[in-house]
């Protein structure tokens, strides 16, 4: 998102509107990181391989919406 000048009126509360959406990212990617390493180390997991197929794609999910919440804090507001 473009905020334009740092003393332009409304500068403020455009950077803290792109800090919230970068921070708010954060939680599904994290949640994304966490399912797809338990897919690749947990015992249980490994061995089943249906499960492993849904761990793995419910880690796609979650970087999915952690990329679109990134792409929207980017996004001008109107």
């Amino acid at each position: 998102m473009f905020c334009g000048d740092a003393g332009s009126p409304g500068y403020p509360e455009c950077v803290a509107q792109m800090n919230l959406f970068a921070l708010a990212s954060t939680i599904p990617a994290m949640l994304a990181l966490i399912l797809l390493v338990a897919a690749f180390v947990t015992p249980a997991i490994r061995a089943n391989t249906i499960l492993r197929a849904q761990t793995l794609g419910y880690s796609l999910v979650a970087w999915g919406i952690a990329g679109f919440t990134y792409v929207l804090g980017g996004l001008p507001s109107v």
